[in-house]
C-alpha cells in the first residue's frame, strides 16, 4: 500500500510524512495491551464473514442434524471448510448460545455449558483445517431481548398486548415474569409460545470471523441449495424465515444419512411401539403379550392378551383363560422433559375373556366375564431400549358363570350364577422393550 503511495507521489515532504505516520502505525502494533490489540471480535464488523445458526431441542444438547434446519448449517459448512477457501486467514469462530426462559435459572446456565461443549465437538471435526484455539464461546442464557422481538412481531399470538406490557413490568424481576406468563389467561399464550416462539431462540449461533481483505468474497458463498442460511453482519443472526424442514424431501434425507454418524452429540430418539411381558402373569404361568403404542408425547394406546391353556383330566386340574383388553393412558407432568412411555400415567381400561378353572374337585366354567376399571401407573427406563413398568386397576367386574364336579372322566353341572366384584382386577410389573427411531 505504501509503495503505491510514494510511487503516485514524488515529492519529498509527501514521502516523510509518509514514514512517520508508519512508524507511529508500527508503534502502536507493538504495544500489547494497547487499545487496538484488545478490540473485541465483534468490534470490527468488516471482519466478520459469515453466521450460522445451530438450534436445538428442548433440554436437548445434541447437535441434531434433523432438527429443523441442522442439516442444511451441517452441508453448509462441509461446503466452506474443505478446500473451498484459505482458512489460515479465518482468526476465529466466536459462539453464542442462547436458551429459552421457560426454564430455572441454574439448570438454564447448566444447559447452556451442556450446549457449548456440544457445538466445541462439533466444530473439532474441522480441526485439521481451522485450530480449536480460535473458537470462543460467549453464553449468553436466557434470550430476554429477542423473545420479545420474536412476541411483538406474532401476530397470531393470543393476548399479545398482555404478553409484552407482562415483559415490559417485570423487567427487573425475571422469576415474576415466568409466573405471571404461565397465568394469563389460563395458559392459553404460554402454550402458544411453547410450541411457536421458544424453539427459535434455543440456538448457538456461530460467527465466522477472519481477515476479509486477504479473502475473496467467492470463497465464502455457500453451494445454491443452502444459500438462504447465511446472513451478512449487518443483518439478524437469527432468520426468521427458517423452515423447519428443507425444500426437498429427497435432500432431506440425503442430508440426514450423510450427517447422523458425523454430527458429534447423541441424536435424539423417540419411542414409536413398545412390546411388554407382565412378570406376574409369568409367575402364575399365563402367557402374555402387550403392546403399547404413544399417540403423541401424552396419550398412548395399550392393548393386552393372555392364554393359559393348561389341562390335565387324570389329576382334575384345569386353568384355561383366554383374555384380551385394551387401555387408553395419560401420561402425567411435563412431557418436554420426559420421553414417551416414561413416569407416571391415569388409564381407562376394559377387558373380557372365557374361562374354565378347576383343581382337585369342583370347578368354574364361564362363557365370558368382563371388567373395567382405572389404573395407575409408572414407568421407568433401565437402558436405550428396555424400561420395567408397574400399574394397578381397580374396577368392576362380572361374569355369569357354571359350577361343575368330575365323575368318572365326565362333568355335571351343580349350579350356575352371576358373580360380580368391585376392587382390583389386575396387577402388572411388566418388562417392557422400547422400540425408537430418530427424530
Amino acid at each position: 500500500m505504501f509503495s503505491n503511495f510514494y510511487i503516485c507521489h514524488q515529492k519529498r515532504t509527501t514521502m516523510k510524512h509518509g514514514i512517520y505516520i508508519l512508524t507511529i502505525l508500527m508503534a502502536l502494533l507493538s504495544l500489547p495491551e494497547s487499545g487496538y490489540a484488545s478490540i473485541p471480535f465483534f468490534a470490527v464488523a468488516n471482519d466478520t464473514i459469515r453466521r450460522v445458526v445451530i438450534y436445538f431441542d428442548a433440554n436437548d444438547a445434541g447437535v441434531n442434524p434433523c432438527y429443523k434446519g441442522n442439516n442444511q448449517v451441517i452441508a453448509a459448512l462441509d461446503s466452506l471448510f474443505p478446500g473451498n477457501l484459505n482458512t489460515k486467514y479465518i482468526t476465529a469462530l466466536n459462539v453464542e448460545t442462547f436458551v429459552s426462559p421457560d426454564g430455572n435459572e441454574s439448570d438454564n446456565k447448566s444447559l447452556v455449558a451442556r450446549r457449548n461443549d456440544s457445538i466445541k465437538e462439533f466444530l473439532q471435526r474441522y480441526n485439521s483445517d481451522v485450530s480449536v484455539d480460535k473458537i470462543h464461546f460467549f453464553s449468553e442464557g436466557e434470550d430476554w431481548s429477542e423473545f420479545r422481538k420474536l412476541v411483538a412481531s406474532d401476530s397470531n399470538l393470543p393476548d399479545r398486548e398482555e404478553v409484552l406490557i407482562l415483559i415490559d413490568y417485570h423487567k427487573n424481576d425475571v422469576n415474576k415474569r415466568k409466573q405471571l406468563l404461565r397465568k394469563l389467561n389460563r395458559g392459553i399464550a404460554y402454550r402458544y409460545i411453547v410450541h411457536n416462539i421458544f424453539p427459535e431462540l434455543r440456538r448457538s449461533v456461530i460467527t465466522i470471523v477472519g481477515e476479509t481483505s486477504k479473502l475473496s468474497k467467492e470463497a465464502f458463498e455457500p453451494v445454491s441449495s443452502v444459500s438462504g442460511l447465511f446472513v451478512s453482519n449487518q443483518e439478524e443472526a437469527l432468520p426468521k424465515d427458517q423452515p423447519d424442514k428443507s425444500v426437498g424431501e429427497s435432500e432431506e434425507k440425503q442430508a440426514c444419512e450423510v450427517d447422523i454418524s458425523e454430527a458429534e452429540g447423541p441424536v435424539k430418539s423417540q419411542t414409536v411401539l413398545a412390546v411388554k411381558n407382565n412378570l406376574l402373569y409369568d409367575l402364575a404361568l399365563a402367557p402374555n403379550i402387550e403392546v403399547e403404542i404413544p399417540i403423541g408425547k401424552r396419550w398412548s394406546l395399550n392393548t393386552e392378551y393372555k392364554c393359559p391353556w393348561w389341562l390335565n383330566s387324570k389329576h382334575d386340574f384345569c386353568y384355561q383363560l383366554l383374555s384380551g383388553g385394551m387401555e387408553g393412558r395419560c401420561w402425567l407432568g411435563n412431557r418436554q422433559k420426559r420421553d414417551r412411555l416414561t413416569g407416571h400415567f391415569i388409564g381407562l381400561y376394559a377387558e373380557g375373556g372365557i374361562y374354565d378353572f378347576q383343581l382337585r374337585g369342583d370347578g368354574y366354567q364361564g362363557k365370558y366375564y368382563g371388567a373395567a376399571g382405572v389404573t395407575y401407573g409408572y414407568a421407568r427406563q433401565l437402558a436405550r431400549h428396555f424400561s420395567l413398568e408397574f400399574s394397578l386397576g381397580i374396577g368392576y367386574l362380572t361374569t355369569e358363570y357354571k359350577k361343575y364336579t368330575p365323575y368318572e372322566g365326565d362333568i355335571i353341572w351343580t349350579n350356575s350364577g352371576r358373580y360380580n366384584f368391585i376392587g382390583p382386577t389386575k396387577a402388572k410389573v411388566s418388562l417392557v422393550w422400547l422400540i425408537t427411531t430418530k427424530r
